[in-house]
């Protein structure tokens, strides 16, 4: 399988830290941890389950400190905060996306998950979009929340945005956009010394919505305004790596472009041996 190869020395790898993905939902952070899993040995990462069954971040706490000291990367949907019990210390990085986008996103991605926990709810009751935003109403500013730490499932203020922002500088490594997933990928693998396989960015839908009216658009934007001011704390931070790294950039670019698209039946054995790494993982943070 194809790759590109970067040969900047990792400042992730080299020093021992593990790597948190802090995946916040409805941000291409499915497709970034297909990539985790081609860089790093399954066995040595600690994947939280969604489903919050088995392989959550309270039963990793509960983990020896020999077990945690071995873990290369910890990802998930997850709060800051988890780096507190790794004792090889730990950097982040995470994905961001436009609130307005992210919010449709995940309404129509609940629709179409019969498993979701709230699938069940927005079919019997006939949920719509405009029913979604008070319907989720704790899900609203989840980015700002997430970011922050600590206890923020409730109603979210200047503080708690205050707090992301802090940890966003101080923590992060890379903060990427779902919106350029590409150059948030380069900019990560040149951070810790990835090679970038070929992938699909399979998650990303395609598919024509309905438009809807403006003040529906505004609405979303005035419950989710943590966000919204977040977004553009991160995309200000990104455009700025993004000039540091300029040539890389369009160096890499190139580079990934001229890469000969792998045949069928290369992708299917690449994604045979993709998906064992995956459950693999599963199961060792299972266990």
């Amino acid at each position: 399988m194809s790759t590109i190869t970067n040969h900047e020395v990792s400042s992730g790898k080299k020093d021992g830290k593990a790597l948190i993905f802090l995946h916040i939902p409805k941000t291409a952070g499915t497709t970034l941890n297909r990539i985790i899993e081609w860089q790093y040995d399954p066995r040595s990462i600690f994947t939280i389950d969604p489903y919050q069954i088995r392989a959550t971040a309270a039963r990793l706490k509960t983990f020896s400190g020999a077990r945690r000291r071995r873990l290369r990367v910890v990802r998930g949907h997850l709060m800051y905060g988890i780096h507190e019990c790794l004792p090889q210390g730990a950097t982040y990085i995470t994905m961001l996306r436009d609130p307005v986008a992210r919010f449709f996103s995940s309404y129509y991605f609940i629709l179409r998950r019969p498993l979701h926990p709230l699938h069940r709810k927005l079919k019997t009751k006939g949920v719509g979009v405009e029913d979604f935003l008070q319907f989720t109403s704790e899900r609203q500013n989840l980015q700002t929340k997430m970011l922050a730490g600590g206890s923020h499932i409730g109603p979210c203020d200047s503080r708690v945005l205050e707090t992301a922002k802090q940890n966003l500088t101080r923590s992060f490594r890379v903060v990427g956009l779902s919106e350029r997933f590409q150059e948030s990928l380069i900019l990560i693998a040149s951070s810790f010394g990835w090679n970038i396989p070929y992938y699909e960015n399979r998650k990303v839908s395609n598919k024509i919505r309905p438009a809807y009216d403006p003040s529906m658009v505004e609405r979303i934007r005035e419950h989710n305004r943590y966000d919204i001011e977040l977004y553009d704390f991160g995309r200000k931070r990104f455009e700025d790596d993004l000039r540091k790294n300029e040539k890389l950039i369009e160096q890499t670019v190139l580079a990934l472009n001229a890469t000969a698209k792998p045949g069928k039946v290369e992708r299917f054995a690449h994604s045979a041996l993709g998906t064992s790494r995956f459950l693999l993982s599963k199961i060792t943070s299972a266990l």
